[in-house]
C-alpha cells in the first residue's frame, strides 16, 4: 500500500478547491455527508466553554461545528493545505476566535495532560496502522480530562471488504472499473478495535451507523456485515 505523505495529501486538497470543501463539509450538499456530520456531532455534543480536540481534522469539520456551539476547538493534522483551508473557512463563517489549527504529529500531541473535555477522531483511524492506533489511544487517554470522552467514527472493515468482492465481480463480468481507496490502509473490525479499548481500560458505548442507507444499521445480525460505519464513545475507566 502506497504511503500517503503530507505533500501528496496537500496536492489532493489544493486540487479539490475551496468550494468543494464548503459543499462537502461546511455546507454539505449530499445527504450522506449531512447524516455523517449529524451523527458525529450528536455524539460529541459540544457545549459552550468546553475544550474539544479534532484529531486528523482535515479541513476542520468538527472543530468548526464545535466552535459554532461556543466550544474552544483545536484541530490537528499533518496537512498544511488542509489546515490553511480550515483557517480560511472558519474565518469566513465567523468562528475563528474559537478555533486553533496546528500542524502536528497526532502521536505526539503538543498539549498538557488532561487538556480536553472531548476528543473526536472522525474517519481517521482507518488511515493508520495497528501500532499507530495503540499510540493514538495512549495520547487520547493522556489528553482527556477525568470525566472527558472521545468519539471515534470509522468505516466498517467487513462492509468495505464485501464491497471489494462486489466490485471485483463486476469488473470480471461487466468490465467496470474498481473504485480503490488507497487511504484506507488501516481498516479494523469492531471486535478487534474493542479489544484495544479494553487493553487500554477504556469504558465505551458502541453503535452501528450508516450514512448512505441508515436502515442497514438497524437490522439485527445483518448490520454487522452491511452497516457502513462504526461509532464508539469512549471514556476513561
Amino acid at each position: 500500500m502506497e504511503n500517503i505523505t503530507p505533500e501528496i495529501y496537500d496536492k489532493h486538497v489544493i486540487s479539490q478547491g475551496l468550494q468543494f470543501q464548503v459543499d462537502t463539509y461546511y455546507e454539505p450538499k449530499e445527504i450522506s455527508q449531512q447524516r455523517r456530520i449529524k451523527i458525529v456531532l450528536k455524539a460529541i455534543n459540544p457545549q459552550q466553554g468546553e475544550k474539544i480536540l479534532d484529531v486528523g481534522c482535515g479541513v476542520g469539520t468538527f472543530a468548526f461545528y464545535s466552535a459554532k456551539s461556543k466550544a474552544l476547538s483545536f484541530g490537528i493534522d499533518y496537512s498544511k493545505a488542509s489546515l490553511e483551508t480550515a483557517r480560511v473557512l472558519c474565518d469566513r463563517y465567523g468562528v475563528s476566535e474559537n478555533t486553533n489549527f496546528i500542524v502536528a504529529n497526532v502521536f505526539r500531541l503538543p498539549f498538557k495532560d488532561a487538556s480536553f473535555d472531548k476528543v473526536v477522531a472522525a474517519d481517521f483511524i482507518e488511515h493508520i496502522t495497528l501500532e499507530e492506533k495503540e499510540r493514538l489511544l495512549d495520547q487520547i487517554e493522556q489528553m482527556l480530562k477525568p470525566e472527558g470522552r472521545c468519539v471515534i467514527f470509522t468505516p466498517n472493515l467487513i462492509r468495505e471488504k464485501l464491497g471489494e468482492i462486489y466490485w471485483g465481480i463486476r469488473q470480471v463480468l461487466l468490465g467496470d472499473k474498481v473504485p480503490l481507496n488507497k487511504l484506507h490502509l488501516g481498516l479494523i473490525n469492531r471486535f478487534h478495535f474493542e479489544a484495544l479499548l479494553k487493553k487500554h481500560k477504556f469504558n465505551f458505548e458502541f453503535s452501528y451507523q450508516d450514512i448512505t442507507r441508515p436502515y442497514l444499521a438497524r437490522l439485527p445480525i445483518i448490520r454487522h456485515f452491511l452497516a457502513l460505519n462504526l461509532l464508539w464513545i469512549i471514556k476513561k475507566a
